[in-house]
């Protein structure tokens, strides 16, 4: 649940800490201008947000409010409020985008009941989140336990809870800690897993599985693939078999199982591998259909965004769908507008393309922004004015980011882009200051923590670690 700034609380208490300046209070969630602050208000990891607060969403027409009841206001300063920030996000919106949604802002008296009804509103039902908390129940029960026998009869006596979901949600648990580098916790996790493999119903049934499609992994060849659909027990293990192996199933892929068919004398394992082959088949057609339709919608987002007022901040407002088959799709326009000659459409589509690659770049860590626009502008004058601005919040740890990233370059043969890189190193090493510990733990003692003053979208430094690791449950 993300700290929640209330006029209580406001002062002190997310400014408090030695050498800190307090965040500035975040009253506008508009995530039309910025997709990635709905993640971050579900996680929890929006620490400056104030109450009252306007959380804007204009793809689903949301205009919520939070008003907690303790803040006791009146109506007429309640409305004051809320005209407002409504005021501030019409300003921002294009001339021609729906409104009246706006007018009519729903409120909430609790943070709690605000992020279900987002949740709601991406179908998420108020059952779906009890069983979903029910599953984390059960995962932090079975984390908690170290006793080796205590944990597999829990692990039997919930064999009911544990499935599909139950399995998701501890895969997407051991991501967020590998992510946050706490690779101990990640390898308890992955001996939870295991055990649930061998303890419970649906467990062996994702043993088996992962078994099966080991084999494929290890030698992809239309002949195990084969051999490995003929064995998978359960038709959602075929699925994923035919979706991993999809370049296989060609003419010489269904010519192999058909003469595997011919073969077979037991009537009953003959009717088998004919169903077999069907499901095969309607799978492929399946995956194939779903692949169409995929660049169909990246087709229309092209021309949604090429049709807009503001094409800019039409294609914020897609951010997410903004990725390698929209930029293919961009590509084989532009090849086919390059045949046919079209001057008009080349232009249009290398705009496109230049508007797709700022917006992946906003989307990128910080870091990574700052390494692509010091290589972007002229060296050296234009490289040093961005380090001296990026100074203020970032350090010399930033430039073992910029040397790997010339290595890597330098493997791509960019020998030149390189170079100019290792110019900048020299650079930045003049310029940005050095990594100061006792200041970064100085600032890590505040009470409203805030991005680390250290390599921009890094970590804080090492600190003496608890004596009981903390275990981030994700929960999806």
């Amino acid at each position: 649940m993300p700290r929640l700034i209330t006029p209580d609380n406001m002062r002190g208490g997310a400014g408090s800490g030695a050498g800190r300046s307090a965040p500035a209070p975040m009253q506008i969630i508009d995530v039309g201008r910025d997709p990635s602050l709905k993640s971050a208000l579900l996680q929890g990891r929006l620490q400056n947000l104030a109450a009252p607060f306007m959380y804007h969403d204009p793809l689903k027409q949301f205009c919520f409010v939070l008003m907690p009841m303790e803040m006791n206001l009146g109506t007429v300063e309640q409305e004051r409020i809320i005209g407002q920030m409504t005021q501030a996000i019409m300003r921002g919106l294009p001339a021609e985008s729906p409104k009246a949604y706006l007018l009519q802002p729903r409120t909430f008296f609790t943070l709690q009941s605000l992020m279900e009804a987002i949740l709601e509103g991406d179908g998420i039902t108020q059952e779906m989140l009890k069983a979903q908390q029910a599953k984390v129940d059960v995962l932090r029960e079975l984390v908690r336990l170290t006793d080796p026998d205590l944990r597999r009869k829990a692990a039997r006596d919930n064999d009911a809870k544990i499935d599909a979901a139950f399995f998701d949600l501890l895969g997407a648990t051991m991501d967020a800690n590998m992510q946050a580098g706490r690779e101990a916790i990640v390898q308890q996790l992955g001996e939870l897993q295991q055990l649930l493999i061998e303890e419970t119903a649906y467990g062996k049934v994702v043993g088996r599985r992962m078994a099966v499609l080991e084999v494929f992994q290890k030698s992809p060849s239309r002949e195990v693939l084969l051999a490995q659909l003929i064995v998978a027990e359960d038709a959602e293990t075929r699925e994923i078999l035919v979706t991993v192996g999809r370049q296989m199933l060609d003419y010489a892929f269904f010519q192999m199982l058909t003469q595997h068919v011919d073969a077979t004398t037991d009537a009953a394992e003959k009717e088998r591998l004919v169903a077999l082959r069907k499901e095969v088949q309607d799978i492929r057609e399946k995956i194939d259909a779903a692949g169409r339709a995929y660049m169909q919608e990246k087709v229309g987002l092209v021309q949604t965004i090429l049709a807009s007022k503001d094409p800019l901040q039409t294609a914020r407002e897609h951010a997410e769908q903004i990725d390698d088959a929209f930029m293919q799709v961009l590509q084989m326009n532009t090849q086919t507008a390059e045949q046919r000659g079209d001057a008009n459409a080349i232009e249009a589509l290398r705009f496109l393309q230049d508007i797709a690659m700022q917006v992946i770049s906003e989307r990128q860590p910080p870091e990574v922004q700052i390494i692509g626009a010091l290589l972007q502008a002229e060296f050296p004058d234009g490289t040093k004015a961005i380090l001296e601005e990026v100074k203020e919040f970032t350090d010399d740890r930033i430039i073992s980011v910029m040397i790997q990233y010339a290595d890597q370059l330098s493997q791509q043969d960019r020998s030149d882009t390189a170079a100019k890189m290792t110019r900048i190193i020299v650079q930045a090493r003049e310029i940005l200051p050095k990594f100061d510990p006792e200041k970064a733990a100085a600032q890590a003692g505040g009470a409203a923590p805030t991005a680390p003053s250290g390599l921009v979208g890094g970590s804080n430094p090492p600190q003496e670690p608890p004596k009981k690791p903390r275990i981030e449950i994700a929960r999806r």
